[in-house]
């Protein structure tokens, strides 16, 4: 099974659930507000930030359109797509300071590239993961750049059938490095009953391969049941003010819903336990309380041999096992044992 080994993490079946904040395009080209973004990912406790880096003549042709959701977020009506897209680039010089700030800061920094010629940046500043977006599973040139960097890749998969992640996934795996796959409904926001988190079952099986979920619904109830469907890596947009202008603010978390999110997906995580079924360490006072024992059901002379109806079964669980009753009849009374008491193994011969 793969594993992903980072600095202070790593990404496997076998470890926790790494958790990705999606800070996307929510700075809205300010770098400012990146670096806010970064805070309010270490203040939530994820594992890593990411943001997002495209040259728009590279990402875009002169032929694209807009998405109904991306229209709230014009700055005029007859704004053009090119320039909406041109707004929130981020520079070279101004992704490495975001870098440098999440370094500083001690968060892993990730970024998804939408061109080669940023993937090969990404590659020179030193990201060790590269993401790819469910927009670029097609994308053979940009698969194939990333696939010569050798390094482990995340792969989202909305838009797209089975058919074309296994062909992405084939392209990425010429690296020798894990693949991920995220489960992802591109749309902002999904409602829960789109999410189809059952699909992560399928991924796994198809690729046997780390499988994660990639949220762009509202609040955090998908992402834990990923968590608890098996989901090692959790990516969630989230954004300084769900009220802000732009085009993903409001379908991304608030500061306190990624928060709430983290310790969530701990919590959930903590609940799997194993497979063994076994009385815990938690239970051993409400054992004692609340399982019953063998009691005596009246007066129990010293030499009398003991049948069925002189016992009963009562609280509390500090005697013999009910389980253990063909020990306890027919055998004589050590002691006089008066009515509804416990009936200790020593009381008898």
């Amino acid at each position: 099974m793969d594993k992903i080994k980072l600095n202070n993490n790593q990404i496997s079946d076998n470890d926790r659930c790494f958790v990705i904040g999606e800070a996307g395009i929510n700075h809205d080209g300010s770098i400012a507000k990146a670096k806010e973004l970064v805070d309010v990912a270490i203040e939530a406790g994820v594992d890593a930030v990411k943001f997002q880096m495209f040259d728009t003549p590279k990402y875009i042709s002169k032929d694209a359109i807009f998405a109904s959701y991306m229209k709230r977020a014009l700055l005029r009506k007859d704004e053009t797509i090119a320039e909406f897209f041109r707004r929130l680039e981020v520079k070279k010089k101004d992704m490495v300071e975001i870098q440098k700030y999440c370094k500083r800061r001690k968060i892993l920094f990730l970024c998804t590239p939408f061109d080669i010629q940023n993937v090969n940046f990404l590659d020179r500043i030193g990201v060790p993961i590269i993401k790819i977006a469910s927009f670029s599973l097609t994308n053979i040139f940009l698969l194939e750049s990333v696939a010569r960097l050798k390094k482990p890749v995340i792969m989202s998969t909305g838009l797209h059938n089975l058919s074309e992640i296994e062909n992405a996934y084939n392209i990425l795996k010429k690296s020798n490095k894990p693949v991920s796959i995220l489960q992802c409904i591109s749309h902002y926001p999904i409602q829960p009953k789109d999410a189809n988190l059952k699909v992560m079952e399928t991924f796994k099986k198809a690729f046997d391969c780390i499988v994660g979920y990639s949220d762009h619904s509202m609040g955090i109830n998908v992402p834990l049941a990923a968590v608890a469907l098996g989901a090692k890596i959790i990516e969630k947009h989230y954004t300084l003010e769900q009220n802000d202008f732009g085009a993903d603010h409001d379908a991304s978390a608030s500061p306190e819903q990624l928060k709430n999110m983290v310790q969530g997906i701990r919590d959930v995580e903590a609940s799997i336990g194993s497979s063994v079924k076994r009385i815990t360490s938690v239970e051993s006072e409400v054992y004692k309380v609340h399982r019953p024992s063998i009691i005596s059901k009246k007066n129990i002379k010293k030499g009398q041999k003991l049948t069925r109806g002189m016992l009963d079964l009562k609280k509390p669980g500090t005697g013999i096992n009910p389980l253990n009753l063909d020990f306890v009849i027919g055998r004589k009374a050590k002691v006089n044992i008066k009515k509804d008491r416990l009936i200790k193994k020593d009381q008898l011969i």
